[in-house]
């Protein structure tokens, strides 16, 4: 097994349902929760950071690891706070999903927010190479249905915040 403080890689030896035996690759995380911040002027507060396994900085919503023990909501505070230098009025949980079923344990605590600056931010720490990006919230979509924003987790942030989800609160409990 191999374990890094964001996430841990096992291998499973498995008897599938049809009988067949194989080894089978997990990806243990602790889950993540991400932000869609809105500020009074309806920009969407969002970050364009490094993302080494891409090899190329991407725009997403603010985000981090939920700590053991820790509740997704604290999390999201935290993390937005951190990354953008905004603090969350009336933190909403839109929904909770997994990432890559067939690959990782991993979760996403998506929150919905106003975004309030505060002066005293952001802090980003040591490993992250942050800019932080106000869009119109309507520009943001437009670079989702263009291609520009690719990250799941943002995608689906954007599109349910706009009104395509099914309401709030669903997923995963």
């Amino acid at each position: 097994m191999y374990q890094s403080p964001w996430c841990a890689f096992r291998v499973d030896d498995v008897e599938l349902p049809g009988g067949a035996q194989i080894e089978y690759g997990v990806l243990e995380s602790g889950g993540f929760a991400a932000v869609v911040p809105v500020t009074g002027g309806g920009d969407v507060v969002l970050v364009r950071q490094w993302r080494q396994p891409l090899g190329a900085f991407t725009l997403e919503l603010p985000s981090g690891g939920v700590d053991a023990g820790e509740k997704p909501e604290r999390a999201a505070h935290r993390e937005l706070f951190e990354e953008t230098g905004y603090r969350a009025q009336g933190l909403e949980h839109l929904v909770s999903v997994h990432t890559s079923t067939g690959r990782s344990t991993e979760v996403c605590h998506l929150f919905r927010c106003a975004a309030m600056r505060d002066e005293r931010g952001p802090r980003p720490e040591p490993t992250e190479f942050i800019r932080v990006a106000e869009l119109p919230f309507g520009e943001a979509l437009q670079m989702v249905s263009e291609g520009g924003i690719t990250d799941a987790a943002t995608v689906l942030g954007l599109l349910w915040s706009a009104g395509g989800g099914a309401g709030t609160g669903g997923g995963l409990h």
